[in-house]
């Protein structure tokens, strides 16, 4: 790997205190070392990024994508970062074992340190075959007839999140994004169509061969919080709406990577609550890897 793209823990603690500065959001040093310190082979073999939200007091999360099979559930036991018999955990083992070649990715506030562990499965993988893994519960099944209907049919990423206990599919959405799809989408966090011209950044910044695009359910009941529309890696210097913050996040967020990657993610959740999402790449090849992983990225082809 470039040395240009290598994990030095020495910088990243330097980068993260002034970019958690730049956008106001907190920041523990400690508990960052000691996360840097839990999964210094994942941070060092793996792609690391930033990500924060449009929200006032959104906080900076960073996320290393492993480059192989790691029971990162298991490190997090054994360093006290969550308790035994998790059932959050135990459903993330359940989606490790589903297929050959699935890769664990982790993601960390930098504040409370560990907040949410990934599985990349492999490749693209029917929902049903997804929803059937042992652990998942009832009231999350129970949305295959919705998620069909809707022709989600393929699942690359599911996630858990311990601090907010909910469960996240990514999914591969058959064609590109439109406005007359949007509201079928959006219906499912009982979520109103955004402003057109949000609507046309959407349009004109996702995949137009088809985008990622998530959803959120509260483990404990099934309902759906939230729903996401992704663009993976934006044309350089070219950007949608994402308000001051952000602007300033992509702006102050340092990417020491080969390839420079920026997306974003428009969240929409019941009551009109909106907010956008944003990722910026910062070593170990990330580009790479993402297209090694067939991600849908928009930096050919983009429409606006």
């Amino acid at each position: 790997m470039p040395e240009s793209s290598l994990f030095s823990p020495g910088q990243f603690l330097t980068d993260i205190e002034a970019t958690a500065h730049a956008i106001g959001a907190g920041y523990c040093p400690s508990t960052t070392r000691r996360m840097l310190d839990v999964y210094e082979s994942g941070f060092h073999e793996g792609a690391v990024l930033w990500r924060t939200t449009s929200k006032p007091a959104g906080p900076l999360n960073y996320r290393f994508y492993a480059r192989r099979p790691t029971d990162t559930v298991g490190i997090a036991a054994r360093a006290g970062l969550l308790a035994p018999g998790d059932p959050m955990a135990q459903l993330i083992g359940a989606w490790s074992g589903l297929y050959e070649g699935s890769t664990e990715l982790c993601d960390f506030d930098a504040v409370d340190g560990l907040v949410k562990t990934w599985v990349f499965l492999g490749g693209m993988r029917p929902v049903p075959d997804v929803l059937a893994a042992p652990g998942v519960p009832a009231s999350i099944r129970h949305h295959a007839s919705a998620f069909d209907g809707l022709g989600l049919a393929w699942v690359r990423h599911v996630a858990v999140d311990y601090q907010r206990r909910s469960v996240n599919l990514y999914f591969r959405t058959a064609e590109g994004f439109t406005p007359a799809h949007a509201g079928r989408l959006l219906a499912l966090a009982g979520a109103e169509l955004p402003a057109d011209s949000v609507l046309a950044d959407m349009e004109g910044f996702t995949a137009p061969t088809g985008c990622t695009f998530s959803v959120t359910m509260a483990a404990q009941t099934g309902r759906i919080e939230r729903v996401g529309v992704y663009a993976l890696r934006l044309p350089p210097g070219r950007y949608p709406s994402v308000g001051e913050r952000l602007e300033r996040f992509f702006t102050a967020a340092p990417s020491r990577d080969v390839e420079e990657m920026n997306a974003v993610a428009w969240s929409f959740g019941a009551r009109a609550q909106h907010y956008v999402k944003a990722e910026r790449s910062y070593c170990g090849r990330l580009v790479e890897l993402m297209r090694e992983w067939a991600s849908p990225m928009t930096d050919v082809g983009v429409r606006v």
